[in-house]
């Protein structure tokens, strides 16, 4: 019997470990944390990203000597100046090799029934490119390529979620290792200004893998702008 009564935190009276609240004080009987389901979500979701980690790191290292290298590299990574290709230029890396298949721009992303727009004089900028497994070991999550658009004055420009959610077709799976000869379809969406954006000239986009790589948006994209108009009563 002892084991179904509980103190209560406020005032030490005696109460059942069910009670929503104490009948002496009524200060709430609170449940411990990992009795909650969405704790115990979390706490797997940690593992998860944990364990990924650490297979990585067990995949690509394997002596002192190598990581000390890696270090190294990543450190010049960061201040090394990144080479510039061009759309449709395969990119290879010592482990993937990268396809910008095409930048474009667009008044609105989705359908009529998901869809999302920019701010008034804003636009999208759309990507799409694909990338391959090219080494002989399956790669995990760390090992995935984020992307940003780069303004001629250097500025980076981060993923707009909404948009992308709604636009991409993408076959990359964020907890999934890509295995040996695999390659995915991958896509962004940015919003722009669409004065500041103008014909595209300068702009770049910037891959980040085991370092950067930069590719120039072709100067004159205005055959790429996509001028549909949002279908009829969307916003109705």
């Amino acid at each position: 019997m002892s084991g179904k009564f509980v103190k209560c935190k406020t005032c030490s009276n005696e109460i059942a470990s069910s009670a929503k609240s104490c009948p002496k004080c009524g200060a709430r009987n609170k449940k411990p944390i990992y009795t909650k389901w969405w704790a115990w979500t979390i706490a797997i979701i940690v593992i998860i990203i944990i364990v990924a980690g650490s297979e990585e790191s067990d995949d690509s290292t394997g002596t002192s000597t190598e990581t000390s290298t890696k270090t190294t590299a990543k450190k010049s990574k960061t201040t090394a100046t990144p080479t510039t290709f061009s759309i449709g230029q395969p990119i290879t890396t010592k482990d993937l090799e990268f396809i910008v298949e095409k930048v474009g721009t667009a008044k609105f992303v989705g359908d009529f029934y998901n869809n999302s727009s920019p701010a008034e004089g804003a636009i999208y900028v759309t990507l799409s490119v694909s990338y391959k497994n090219i080494s002989d070991k399956p790669k995990g999550m760390f090992s995935k390529p984020s992307f940003n658009l780069i303004d001629p004055k250097g500025i980076k420009y981060s993923t707009d979620y909404e948009a992308q959610m709604t636009y991409c077709d993408s076959d990359s799976k964020i907890l999934s290792k890509l295995n040996p000869g695999i390659k995915v379809r991958d896509c962004d969406v940015y919003e722009v200004s669409k004065e500041l954006y103008g014909n595209g000239e300068g702009w770049k986009i910037l891959i980040n893998s085991d370092r950067g790589y930069l590719v120039k948006i072709v100067e004159d994209v205005s055959e790429e702008w996509d001028e549909r108009e949002p279908p009829e009563g969307i916003y109705e």
